[in-house]
Parts: C-alpha cells; sequence; structure tokens
C-alpha cells in the first residue's frame, strides 16, 4: 500500500517505530543478579604449626602453580634429615660391603635378614623425615593471584589461612534468572557478557552450568559461565549484563544485576 498524504505518512511511521520499541522490549529479560566470580578460590595454610621463616609474596602478585608462598622455620628439621640421611648411607655401604658374602654363604640368615632390614628402616625413616622437611615449604596449588596476605615473617602460623588466592583467567560469570526463563538457556550456549564499566569492552562466554532445580521459595535458577580473561584484565566482583547472541549478531539484553 503506498501512501502519499503527508500526515498519514508520519503517523503510519510512527506506528511502525512504536511497534518496533515494544518488539524491543519484549526481548529483555531481567535477572536478579549477574556478577563476575574468579573460578577459583583458595585459603591457604600451614599443614604444621610454625614460625614463619620467609614469605615469598604479597597482595596482588601473580604466582603460578607449584610457586613457593611461605616456608617455617625448618633448622630442627632440616638437621634431623641430615642425621638420618648419614645412618641410610651407612646402611647403604654395610649392605653393599657384605654383598659377596651373602654369595658365599658365609653370613647366616639372621645377619642377612639382620643388614637388609637396617637397611630398609633407614630409608623409609629418611623418606619420611624429608617429607616432614617438605611439608614446612608451602607452595601454590593454583595459577592466580595473590587477594590476601594475614602473616608476616616471624608471626606464628598454625590452621589459620596464611593467605588466599583466586584465578581470575578464566573468570565465572553468576546469573540467577526468573523461573520464566528455563529452558531458554542451555549448557554450552555461547551468552554476550558485558561489565557495568565503560573501560571494559564486552566479550562471549560459555555457559558450562545450568540449574537443573528451580528455587520455589524465589522462583528462580542459576546458570554459571565460564570466560577467558586473558591477562586477568578484567576485575572479578563487579556486576554485568547478560545477552544471547543470535543469528544476525545482534545481541538481545537478557540480564542485569539489580
Amino acid at each position: 500500500m503506498k501512501i502519499t498524504h503527508p500526515k498519514l505518512t508520519v503517523a503510519f511511521t510512527l506506528m511502525l517505530g512504536a511497534i518496533g520499541n515494544l518488539h524491543a522490549e519484549e526481548s529483555k529479560l531481567s535477572t536478579l543478579g549477574c556478577m563476575l566470580e574468579p573460578s577459583k578460590k583458595v585459603s591457604v595454610s600451614s599443614p604444621v604449626p610454625g614460625v614463619l621463616d620467609k614469605v615469598a609474596v604479597k597482595r596482588g602478585d601473580t604466582v603460578k602453580k607449584g610457586q613457593v608462598l611461605f616456608r617455617l622455620k625448618a633448622g630442627v628439621e632440616f638437621e634431623q634429615v641430615q642425621l638420618v640421611k648419614a645412618k641410610a648411607d651407612f646402611a647403604e655401604r654395610k649392605a653393599k660391603r657384605n654383598k659377596a658374602l651373602y654369595k658365599d654363604d658365609i653370613l647366616t640368615m639372621h645377619e642377612r635378614d639382620e643388614i637388609e632390614t637396617e637397611l630398609v628402616i633407614a630409608k623409609t625413616e629418611l623418606s619420611l623425615r624429608v617429607e616432614e622437611l617438605n611439608l614446612r615449604t608451602v607452595k601454590s596449588p593454583i595459577k592466580g593471584v595473590v587477594v590476601n596476605r594475614l602473616n608476616n615473617k616471624g608471626e606464628y602460623v598454625n590452621v589459620e589461612p596464611v593467605m588466599e588466592l583466586a584465578t581470575l583467567d578464566p573468570l565465572h560469570i553468576d546469573l540467577l534468572l526468573p523461573a520464566s526463563y528455563f529452558g531458554q538457556i542451555s549448557k554450552g550456549q555461547d551468552l554476550m557478557i558485558k561489565p557495568e564499566s565503560s573501560l571494559i569492552q564486552e566479550r562471549a562466554a560459555k555457559v558450562i552450568i545450568v540449574d537443573p532445580l528451580i528455587d520455589p521459595a524465589s522462583g528462580t535458577f542459576r546458570v554459571q559461565l565460564k570466560m577467558k580473561n586473558p591477562g586477568s584484565k578484567i576485575p572479578a566482583g563487579i556486576s554485568c549484563t547478560a545477552q544471547t547472541i543470535t543469528k544476525s549478531d545482534k545481541p538481545a539484553k537478557i540480564a542485569k544485576h539489580q
């Protein structure tokens, strides 16, 4: 239908705009929460009580998995290792010296068993003392950053955490969605995540968990996503919005933190 009258043309244009806005409003989905979280959080404590001899990292430092975080004073344990090692070395030399006597049946079975048992006991005790010494050096169980350091050199530590670590690459995003959206989000689906900061660009994240149950009290369910964060440039702990990614590559807003 061709509309030529100016007033009718304006009216028809306004009607189309209103319909478009209505469609846009219907595509928006609200949520009770959208938050960027570390993918791992670890509180690191000492496996044995003692006095801190060295704390190798500080708050904000990046750490690798297996990197030394702190050491306890271990003078006594080190000397015990040296003592037991000397005993183990002696038992091994004694066994070697008597090896020829075994073949010639000069030693009795009792003497042979005694020498071999002494060597086994010495090696086992050495391994035990080395493990006890190693317990006084604590290494990072994850790759991440130090978010908190609770003790300093010279302080006595027991079972309480000495420091807290977090992995920021990847990040996890926790969404809390109304039950009406259940079935619209599936595992493996990509969503577009926009942190609520004008300095951070939006990027895609993949759904890794969709809760199979709806909370009857709140009428909501949880969704968790994983988002790559090279260089840990995006901080955790900030709110965000999430959008579905359509075939036309035009995201439609589905979630916003309130």
